[in-house]
Parts: C-alpha cells; sequence; structure tokens
C-alpha cells in the first residue's frame, strides 16, 4: 500500500480498504469461533501490524515474495482463532 499525504481522496479509499479488511478478518473469525468473540479492533490491529511489515521491508529494500507466510501469520495470530 503506497500512502499519500497530498490527496485526501486517495487517504480516504485507502482507510476505507483498510477498515474493509480489517471487518472481513474479524468476521471470518467470528463466523469460525461464534463461542468465542472477537475483541474489538482486533483486526485493525493485525491489519496495522501487516502495513507496518510491508513497508519496514519496502525501507530496507528487502524482496516482498518471501514474506507471504510471515504476513499471513501476523495478519492471523493477533485475532482469537
Amino acid at each position: 500500500m503506497v500512502e499519500s499525504v497530498a490527496c485526501p481522496a486517495i487517504r480516504k479509499t485507502g482507510a476505507e480498504c483498510l477498515t474493509a479488511w480489517a471487518q472481513l478478518m474479524e468476521a471470518l473469525v467470528a463466523e469460525r469461533r461464534p463461542d468465542r468473540p472477537v475483541p474489538p479492533m482486533a483486526g485493525t490491529g493485525a491489519i496495522g501490524a501487516v502495513v507496518h511489515l510491508l513497508a519496514s521491508a519496502i525501507e530496507e529494500g528487502r524482496d516482498l515474495s518471501s514474506m507471504s507466510g510471515i504476513l499471513a501469520d501476523t495478519a492471523c495470530r493477533p485475532l482469537p482463532a
């Protein structure tokens, strides 16, 4: 995800996409484990971790193709499974 502070429309669309992604993650976990409520903001925290990992890798010049397993684990583990 490329961020732009100069364009409010891009920031708004990006925020909406991240929110939708977080809600999807929370819904999938809730569907899988209806006996355990999903904590508030759990999806947002997981997505924030993924975005941070990607940004750090880009800044350090690392190859992103090797991160798929790490990103999947990071996105799912903070949520109750």
